[in-house]
């Protein structure tokens, strides 16, 4: 057989035919390309991106009338730094000494020749402050959940998981093999229903975010907590969005409510309220030691750069001595949630630092974004995938380290913007400070 002939067909190099997923995502960027929105998406920061930050424009197929527009300052209002700690003196000045005895990488996995002493001691500190027996780290959020759910779950089974938990988990649990059942969100009778048609003895899981990352409500642990204790459960959550941002000191949802003795695994982020990157989970020395040999994210993984796990080191004992941080971060989501509720605008049920303001319309998100840009505030828009198509919203992340004039001058400018775009009906804010 001739190979080198010219007889056969060209071969198909689009990857989205035949992939009716992919097609989908194809569809998504065209819109975006189409309606000049993707000058919004994955803009360029500048330098440290704090409680100001310089950004310009996405130059990723960026509209050509925006070129000339460069970096501009804004204000961040998108940040995951809910603490306020990312470039804390202490924070840059433990991962600088971390940096010059370590170097950047400890260059292998955890259960070969990747850790060091740094990686110890952060997880003995992680567990102190969430209230776990042992924790265990990993490169992202986001394989925590996949390692963890891929290596606890398995087929036989059963996983009870709310429609609004996070992507990390969703994957994870396909990796799993379990049978998953999706129930309504946040609903305890859904919960129930499924249980009591199962067996005491058979092995099932209820599994929540702490803090839903696109509504920023909070799940109902204490319920929760309850049913599994009921029904014979394991309960996992991840605190991603709630670690250093809820509960005392920043100890996120089970401190929240006193119930880590009731949670079996706690996941999260070291890239939001802590001033790193990574993944981690909690639980019981036992549960930890399987996780240790048996998750796949923590064994065929690169460990945490060194100085990465010094900054957030430091970043867990400025959090323990400062409680003010978490009351000034609770002072201005209450600040601005009430504000933003005041023009009439839709902030769901938000009850954490995590703000969305729904859209009427799909473009609406986009237009408003940018005028916000330009007015000198950063926002981020959110839609499809991340959310259902009717649910497009604007997502305000606030931060501890945002003073009083900055919440005032956010608020000025979205009624300014927003009524440019016929978004309000009522009066001009009148701000009455605080």
């Amino acid at each position: 057989m001739d190979l080198t002939s010219n007889a056969f067909p060209e071969k198909n190099r689009d990857l989205a035919v035949g992939s009716a997923r992919l097609q989908e995502v194809q569809k998504a960027v065209h819109y975006y390309v189409d309606n000049h929105h993707c000058d919004v998406i994955g803009r360029v920061f500048h330098g440290m991106p704090g409680r100001e930050a310089r950004v310009s424009f996405s130059p990723t197929r960026r509209d050509a009338r925006l070129d000339a527009e460069g970096p501009r300052d804004v204000l961040h209002f998108g940040s995951y730094n809910y603490s306020g700690l990312n470039g804390h003196p202490r924070v840059v000045a433990a991962a600088e000494a971390a940096l010059r005895r370590y170097g950047t990488t400890v260059s292998g996995v955890r259960l070969l020749n990747g850790t060091c002493e740094l990686h110890l001691e952060l997880e003995r500190a992680l567990a102190e402050f969430l209230g776990f027996e042992d924790c265990v780290t990993y490169s992202s959020g986001y394989a925590a959940n996949l390692s963890v759910l891929s290596a606890l779950c398995g087929e036989g089974d059963v996983v009870l998981s709310d429609m609004l938990n996070h992507q990390s988990i969703i994957d994870g649990l396909k990796l799993s093999g379990a049978d998953i059942r999706t129930y309504r969100h946040k609903s305890l009778r859904s919960i129930e229903a499924t249980l009591k048609k199962l067996a005491r003895e058979q092995r099932k899981f209820i599994i929540t975010d702490g803090v839903f990352s696109m509504d920023g409500d909070v799940a109902d642990l204490p319920g929760i907590a309850a049913l599994a204790e009921r029904y014979n459960a394991f309960v996992l959550v991840d605190d991603a969005h709630a670690t250093a941002a809820m509960g005392p000191n920043g100890r996120g949802t089970p401190a929240c409510f006193g119930l880590q003795s009731q949670v079996d695994v706690l996941t999260g982020s070291l890239s939001k309220g802590l001033p790193g990157i990574g993944g981690f989970a909690a639980g019981s020395k036992a549960t930890i030691d399987l996780l240790r040999f048996g998750s796949n994210g923590y064994i065929f993984s690169a460990s945490l750069p060194p100085p990465i796990a010094a900054g957030l080191l430091e970043g867990i004992r400025i959090l323990q001595e400062q409680p003010e941080l978490q009351e000034r971060l609770h002072h201005n989501e209450n600040y601005l949630r009430a504000g933003i509720r005041a023009m009439g605008l839709d902030c769901m049920n938000s009850e954490s630092p995590i703000i969305p303001i729904l859209m009427p319309a799909y473009e609406k998100t986009f237009e408003l974004t940018r005028l916000l840009h330009l007015e000198g505030i950063y926002v981020n828009p959110v839609g499809y995938p991340a959310v259902s198509k009717n649910r497009t919203r604007l997502r305000i992340n606030v931060s501890a380290n945002l003073i009083q004039a900055d919440l005032d001058r956010f608020l000025d400018a979205l009624d300014r913007c927003s009524r440019r775009l016929n978004l309000l009906d009522a009066p001009p804010l009148q701000q009455t400070g605080t």
